[in-house]
Parts: C-alpha cells; structure tokens; sequence
C-alpha cells in the first residue's frame, strides 16, 4: 500500500464516526448525511497531500467538513426552493425522516433539531459533540473562545427549548 493510502486510512478509521455524526446533524436525516460523508472524504482524500501540519490533523479534516456540509446545505436549500415554487402542495417532497432511521428516537430527535440551527451554529454543537475543546471549535470556525462559549449556552438553552416542546 502506499503511504498516501495507509495515512488515508488511518485518517479515515481515527475520525469518521465523529465526521459522520456532524454530517448527520447538519442534514437531519441518514440518506443525505451518507452522501455529505462521502463527499467530504473525497475532499480529504483529494486533499491530503496539501496538508502541512500547521494544525491537528483533526482540525483539518473538521474544516473541510464544515465547509463541505455549508455548501451542501446551501444547494439543498437552493433546491427546496425551486421545487416549492414549482409545486408548493406537492406533499410528496415533505418526508419524515425519523420514519425511516431505526434508532433512539430522542437521539434522533436531538439530531433533526440541530439540523434545524443557524449554519454556525450547528457547526459548533457538532463539534461540541464530538468533544472538541472550546479553544479546538474557535481555531476550527474562526472565533475566540469566549465567544465560542457564549454560544455554546445559547444554543444548548434552544436545544432544550425545542427538545421539551417536541411532543406537546
């Protein structure tokens, strides 16, 4: 094997859980989380040899997944918006996901509710998820740390606003 593939699969097997929870929680749903997963590995595999360990290499791969998922999440709105003006009762392109992902419901609930954030903030929820440091989500999104708790607090009291209404 050579050394591109063996970094690449350590690479891979050291950081796709994490990678895939944050593409789960920016799309919501399972069928569009695979397809961002893949697309970001592609990006890591195009892009490895650019790498200059000037970060952690966690990092690295965290910043093209973030800046994957945003330009996934745009087209895809960018979408939703041209077939609602074509057809806005059409009911067929309004899908339950929960229906078809065979998990913890309140999990998935969390994650459909995080997807439901403002960009930023699903970044830093996901990241916050996955235990990255306060000082680890500010080098990765560009903010410094203070105010990457300020928002952490934030969006953990939306979170539960939202959890503890589901239902009612």
């Amino acid at each position: 094997m050579t050394n591109k593939k063996v970094e690449f699969k350590n690479v891979y097997e050291n950081s796709k859980d994490k990678i895939y929870r944050l593409c789960l929680g920016f799309t919501g749903n399972k069928m569009d989380a695979d397809d961002l997963f893949q697309e970001v590995y592609i990006k890591v595999w195009n892009n490895l040899d650019s790498f200059k360990n000037k970060s952690k290499i966690n990092t690295w791969i965290y910043r093209i997944a973030t800046n994957t998922t945003i330009v996934f999440v745009s087209k895809r709105t960018a979408l939703n918006k041209k077939i609602n003006q074509v057809d806005i009762d059409n009911e067929t392109f309004i899908i339950d996901h929960s229906e078809s992902i065979n998990s913890d419901k309140k999990v998935m609930r969390l994650y459909q509710e995080i997807s439901t954030l403002k960009e930023k903030d699903r970044i830093i929820i996901s990241l916050l998820l996955e235990r990255n440091s306060y000082t680890e989500i500010a080098e990765i999104i560009g903010m410094n740390t203070s105010n990457v708790g300020v928002k952490i607090n934030r969006i953990k009291k939306t979170l539960t606003k939202k959890m503890n209404s589901y239902g009612k």
